[in-house]
Formats: C-alpha cells, sequence, structure tokens
C-alpha cells in the first residue's frame, strides 16, 4: 500500500522549533510528508501561495503579526480551503481556542508547546486522513 504525500509548512519564528517539528512529522511512518519552514508571517502567506500545503502548523505568537494575523489574511483571501492548521502555542489557553473558533477558522488544532511528539504525530496522521 503506498503512504500518501502531505505537504506541511511549518511556520514559527523560532528556529528550533521549527527544526523539532520537521523531525517529528519526518520521523513517522504512515504519511510522506514534504516540509516547508517559514520564520514569519509574511513569507508564511507566501509559502501558502506557492506551495498549497495540506497541513499548517502555526506557531501563535510571533514578532509583528501573530498567527492569527495569519488566519485573517489566509482566510480572506480563500487560501485555507483545503489545508487543516495546528496551532502549536505556549498559550493553548480557552480564550484562543474561543478566539479562534469566532474568527471563523474551521479546521483548527490547538497543540501545547512544549509539544508532545506522539500526539503531533498523531494530529498530523488524522489531518491526513481527512483529505
Amino acid at each position: 500500500m503506498t503512504k500518501p504525500t502531505k505537504k506541511i509548512l511549518i511556520i514559527d519564528d523560532d528556529a528550533s522549533i521549527r527544526e523539532a517539528v520537521r523531525l517529528s512529522v519526518e520521523e513517522q511512518d504512515f504519511v510522506n510528508v514534504e516540509v516547508t519552514e517559514s520564520a514569519n508571517v509574511e513569507s508564511g502567506i507566501q509559502q501558502m501561495k506557492d506551495i498549497d500545503p495540506d497541513i499548517v502548523i502555526l506557531d501563535l505568537h510571533m514578532p509583528g503579526k501573530t498567527g492569527f494575523d495569519f488566519m485573517d489574511i489566509v482566510y480572506k483571501n480563500k487560501l485555507l480551503d483545503r489545508a487543516k492548521v495546528i496551532m502549536l502555542t505556549a498559550d493553548d489557553t480557552l480564550g484562543n481556542l474561543f478566539k479562534a473558533e469566532h474568527q471563523g477558522i474551521g479546521a483548527y488544532h490547538f497543540l501545547g508547546k512544549p509539544f508532545n511528539i506522539s500526539e503531533l504525530q498523531a494530529l498530523v496522521f488524522d489531518l491526513s486522513l481527512l483529505g
């Protein structure tokens, strides 16, 4: 059986977090992944247009524009027609969950930092099955 290939975009200002996430998603056996990394919202928006990812793993708090700013931009420009979003944040509070819901973000999940590698891998696998 052929494993599906999924394009994953990681947007986080911390290079060590991006590397840890990349290694985590590459280190599982159920889905082939093509990982693209971005250090900020502006380059992340351009990557959304360039690669049309299946899954976006997004930091919430970054200098300049935030993860919520990113979601506003891609939602308004209909760049999220098929991508699923995992918000990876040290601030995985109920308030942020409600804010994401209020913004109309359809397919999103919150995962706290520091993240559990197995939980991230399972979430990527589950989202891969959805589309």
